[in-house]
């Protein structure tokens, strides 16, 4: 027999974090768990079968396609102290730098994790795997979080593509949990400043097109991950007096997003690039600005292999704040939300995190 009423109702535990002026949706709660034996294959599971929730939370009225979602669960490796899986325009990221610092300020002074007065580090599971972050906390909230995330490498130098309307276009394939599209803006005619907004949005669109049509590269480790879906447009280097380096940087998430802020993974996909050029060493900070004015700060802690390739492995910090706690209420039978298939989704309640 078909319910109605109140039998019909679920709800989402929400806690909006601004992190570089993104609004970064972490849910804590009224989910139903995911099937997998690993967060990766959780992501799978949520791609394949659940994306109604992504679709849910990412469209008006109840969000908007610049927002990103992270869903926190139980984790697997017993490392971790939680998991959670990363949801945006595009799809489903394996790792996201921006995204695990507002999931750490979250669940930190959410209680979902205990927190502890100053320094305090903390392990997650991704999708991608295992991430390291530390957080600094000072009377209940998280004042900054380092994270650090895939070993970041170019999987294939000065790669010339043709783009309708364009002509050739060249540009650098890099991996830093998600395949990035690396092009100077300057060879475009572009800068990267709020002015151009239109400019870059047009053209990255355009590129990453082009791109995807015969795009056969596989990670080395983690096999097929799909297409690159994000383009990391470049701006000028400039040294500063204390050593450290800055540079404009945007980057867009297909289709048709330039986040405010300029990503941690596409910091860290630009300090591979540097790296392999010769152009910045292990413990010189990186400052990415984004055409918004927000910046992160990049630092390569060390060099590894993925592969055959040469990568770094480095850490991006930056400040997360919690804007927003909310219980979101989703009628499953009204129009707005009918569409999304939520039945199975959707807790009847929302419970406790355990791990499992």
């Amino acid at each position: 027999m078909r319910q109605h009423g109140r039998e019909r109702l679920r709800t989402l535990r929400l806690v909006d974090v601004d992190v570089g002026g993104d609004l970064h949706r972490v849910v804590l709660g009224g989910v139903s768990p995911c099937p997998g034996e690993s967060v990766r294959e959780r992501m799978n599971y949520l791609e394949q079968r659940a994306d109604g929730l992504r679709r849910l939370l990412i469209s008006q009225p109840f969000g908007n396609e610049r927002m990103c979602v992270d869903l926190v669960m139980p984790a697997i490796l017993p490392e971790a102290a939680l998991g959670f899986v990363i949801m945006e325009v595009m799809g489903y990221p394996y790792y996201s730098g921006s995204n695990t610092i507002a999931t750490t300020a979250a669940v930190l002074e959410a209680g979902l994790i205990p927190m502890t007065e100053g320094l305090q580090s903390v392990c997650l599971e991704t999708p991608g795997g295992l991430v390291r972050v530390t957080a600094e906390n000072r009377d209940g909230r998280v004042l900054s979080v380092t994270t650090q995330g895939d070993p970041a490498f170019i999987q294939a130098w000065d790669q010339i593509v043709e783009v309708p309307g364009m002509g050739a276009i060249r540009y650098d394939l890099a991996w830093s949990g998600g395949y990035y599209v690396l092009v100077d803006a300057e060879s475009l005619g572009l800068m990267v400043d709020s002015r151009h907004m239109e400019g870059m949005l047009a053209a990255a669109n355009a590129i990453i097109r082009a791109i995807q049509r015969d795009f056969g590269y596989r990670h080395p480790v983690l096999d097929d991950v799909g297409p690159p879906r994000f383009l990391h447009f470049m701006g000028p280097l400039y040294r500063q007096s204390d050593g450290s380096m800055n540079s404009a940087s945007a980057t867009y998430g297909h289709p048709g997003v330039i986040w405010h802020c300029p990503t941690g993974t596409g910091t860290s996909a630009r300090l591979a690039r540097m790296s392999g050029r010769g152009e910045i060493a292990a413990g010189v900070t990186l400052q990415t600005i984004s055409p918004y004015g927000a910046a992160f700060n990049g630092v390569i802690v060390g060099h590894t292999k993925v592969g055959e390739s040469a990568a770094i492995n480095s850490t991006i910090t930056a400040r997360p704040h919690a804007v927003a706690y909310l219980d979101l209420t989703v009628d499953l039978d009204a129009d707005m939300v009918r569409d999304f298939g939520l039945d199975e989704v959707l807790a009847p309640s929302v419970s406790q995190m355990s791990r499992g």
